[in-house]
C-alpha cells in the first residue's frame, strides 16, 4: 500500500486515486472479518473495504433513532419490494451487522449441514469439519448465556408459559453473553462493550497484524485486468465522493446476501448471483400483562422457544424500548397505541421467527443500489397463521391479558379461545407486518452449474476472487446465521491458505 500509517482511515483520509494490496476484503462484518483476521495472521497484506465509518463503544448513545441513522444501512430498513412489503434491516459501518445484531452465535444444526451435503453436494463441511472453527469462533466471541438475575422478565414469563404447555425452550448462547449487564441497545451499539462483536474482537487482531481498514468507502466495480489482478472502482462516501482504485492478488467478498450479489450483477462476473435470496419472517407481538415486566431493563432474545423449530417457528422475547413498541404497533390506531404506552412497565414485546418459503431476487436495476423484489408463497400463509396461533397461546399461557397482532386493521386479542380465529379466518398476506433481519442463499455454494461459488468459496470462472458471507449458505437454516457465517469463512480461508502454500 501507499506509505500510510494508520490502521483505520476515514473516507476523507483516502487521498490517492491507486492503491495496490496482495489481499482485499470488501465487508467488515461476519464473514469479512474472519478472513481479513485469518489472512493477515498468516502474514498477508490486507486491506478491508467498508462502506460504513468506524465507531468505538464510546461512541455509542441510548439515542436510538441517532444511532440507527449512523449504523444501520438506509437509516433503518431496505425494503424488499412485495405483497406485503418487508423491511430487511442490516449495519452498516465497520464490524457490519455484528454491532446491531442481538449477539446470537448458534452452530449451524446438523440437519442443515447433511441437507447441504446431500442435496448441494457439500462435501467437508460436515459437524466434524466445521465444529473446530465454531470452537475458535465461541473462543475469540466469549459467547455465553446471560447472567440469572431479576431482569429479563419477558424472558421469565415465556419460560412460565412454556412450563405450563410442556413445550421445550432453552438459553441462548449470545457473544459476551455473561458479561452483559442489560443495557437493552444491543441493536444500535452495546454501551458497556460486553457484546463481542467484530469490530471488538477480530478487526482489532487483523489490524495488530498490519490489516488496514478503509472506511467510508463504497465498492462500486470489480474488473480482472490483464495481469490477472483485481481492480476495484471504489468511491468514498464523504462530501468530496474521492474515487479510487485498488489493485489486489486476491479478493474476498463479504458484503452481505444483498450487496454481494448486486455487486456480482454490475461487474458482470455471474448470471446467477441474486436468482434467489432466501430469508426468515419475523412477526412482532405486543402482550401486556398485570404484574409489571420492566422489560426495558432486560435485554433482547436470552431464551428461545424451540418446540416447533422443526416446522421452521421459533419463539422469543424482543429487544424493548418505546421506538421499537411504538414501530411494532404503528398500524393500530391511536388510542390503543398510547394506552399500550401508558402500560409501558407492564408491557413486552415478543417476535415469532418463521422459516419462510418466500424467494426474493435481487436486481441491479437501479444501478446504484440494488432493487430486492419478493413473491410472498401461498405456502407460507398457513405457516404464518400457526405461528400466531402459538405464539398467542403461549403468551396467554404466560399470563397476558391482551396481546396485539401483526396484523393491519386487526383487533387486540383479549380472549385466545374466542377471538383469534376470526382474526386469521380471513387473513390477507397484505395485511401483515413483516420484517427480517436474516437474509441468505443469493449466492449459493454447491456442485451444480447454478451454484454461485464452488466448494472453496471460489466463485466459478474466477481464481482469485473468493465469497465469505451470507450469501453462499445454500438455503434458508431457520436460525440466526452468524455462527455458519463466520464458520464457513474461517473454513474457506483456511482451504485457500493451505492450497496457496
Amino acid at each position: 500500500m501507499d506509505n500510510i500509517n494508520k490502521a483505520i482511515l476515514k473516507p476523507e483520509e483516502i487521498l490517492s486515486e491507486s492503491y495496490e494490496s496482495e489481499y482485499v476484503v470488501i465487508g467488515s462484518g461476519a464473514g469479512g472479518s474472519v478472513a481479513a483476521m485469518e489472512l493477515s495472521e498468516s502474514g498477508k497484506e490486507v486491506t478491508v473495504i467498508e462502506e460504513g465509518l468506524d465507531y468505538s463503544t464510546s461512541d455509542f448513545n441510548s439515542n436510538i433513532a441517532e444511532m440507527t441513522n449512523l449504523t444501520w444501512r438506509n437509516g433503518g430498513v431496505t425494503p424488499f419490494w412485495g405483497k406485503p412489503p418487508i423491511g430487511f434491516a442490516e449495519g452498516k459501518c465497520v464490524g457490519g451487522t455484528t454491532v446491531i445484531n442481538g449477539g446470537l452465535l448458534w452452530r449451524t444444526p446438523e440437519k442443515i449441514l447433511e441437507l447441504w451435503e446431500k442435496e448441494y453436494g457439500l462435501i467437508g463441511y460436515s459437524k466434524s469439519d466445521l465444529d473446530p472453527y465454531f470452537e475458535k469462533i465461541e473462543d475469540i466471541l466469549n459467547v455465553g448465556f446471560n447472567r440469572i438475575d431479576d431482569q429479563n422478565q419477558d424472558s421469565k414469563i415465556l419460560i412460565k408459559g412454556c412450563e405450563n404447555l410442556g413445550w421445550k425452550y432453552v438459553p441462548v448462547p449470545r457473544s459476551g453473553g455473561a458479561e452483559c449487564i442489560n443495557h437493552n441497545l444491543c441493536l444500535t451499539g452495546c454501551l458497556s462493550g460486553a457484546k463481542k462483536s467484530t469490530a471488538l474482537t477480530y478487526l482489532p487482531r487483523a489490524k495488530e497484524s498490519g490489516a488496514k481498514i478503509f472506511t467510508g468507502s463504497k465498492t462500486l466495480l470489480i474488473k480482472q485486468n490483464n495481469q490477472g489482478l483485481v481492480e476495484l472502482l471504489i468511491k468514498t462516501t464523504d462530501s468530496r465522493e474521492h474515487n479510487y482504485k485498488v489493485n489486489c492478488k486476491y479478493l474476498f467478498i463479504a458484503a452481505g446476501a444483498v450487496q454481494t450479489p448486486f455487486l456480482l450483477q454490475r461487474s458482470n462476473l455471474n448470471k446467477y448471483a441474486g436468482k434467489e435470496l432466501e430469508f426468515h419472517f419475523n412477526l412482532k407481538f405486543v402482550a401486556e400483562f398485570d404484574n409489571k415486566l420492566n422489560a426495558q431493563n432486560g435485554t433482547i432474545f436470552t431464551m428461545q422457544v424451540q418446540e416447533f423449530m422443526d416446522e421452521g417457528l421459533l419463539i422469543m422475547p424482543s429487544n424493548y424500548r418505546k421506538n421499537y413498541l411504538a414501530m411494532a404497533l404503528s398500524h393500530f390506531k391511536n388510542n390503543e397505541i398510547n394506552d399500550i404506552l401508558n402500560k409501558y412497565s407492564y408491557s413486552g414485546l415478543f417476535v415469532a421467527q418463521i422459516k419462510a418459503k418466500s424467494k426474493a431476487r435481487v436486481s441491479s436495476t437501479l444501478k446504484t443500489e440494488p432493487f430486492v423484489t419478493y413473491k410472498f408463497d401461498k405456502n407460507d400463509l398457513p405457516q404464518v397463521k400457526r405461528a400466531i396461533q402459538k405464539t398467542t397461546k403461549l403468551l396467554f399461557n404466560s399470563g397476558a391479558k391482551k396481546v396485539f397482532l401483526p396484523i393491519v386493521g386487526s383487533n387486540p386479542i383479549i380472549d385466545y379461545n374466542k377471538s383469534l380465529d376470526k382474526e386469521l379466518e380471513n387473513l390477507n398476506p397484505e395485511n401483515l407486518e413483516i420484517i427480517t433481519v436474516h437474509a441468505m442463499s443469493s449466492c449459493p455454494m454447491g456442485t451444480n452449474k447454478e451454484s454461485v461459488v464452488d466448494l472453496s468459496g471460489n466463485l466459478r470462472n474466477s481464481k482469485n476472487i473468493f465469497i465469505t458471507d451470507a450469501s453462499i449458505l445454500p438455503t434458508n437454516i431457520g436460525e440466526s446465521p452468524q455462527g455458519s457465517i463466520m464458520g464457513f469463512s474461517h473454513k474457506i480461508v483456511d482451504m485457500h491458505l493451505n492450497n496457496s502454500k
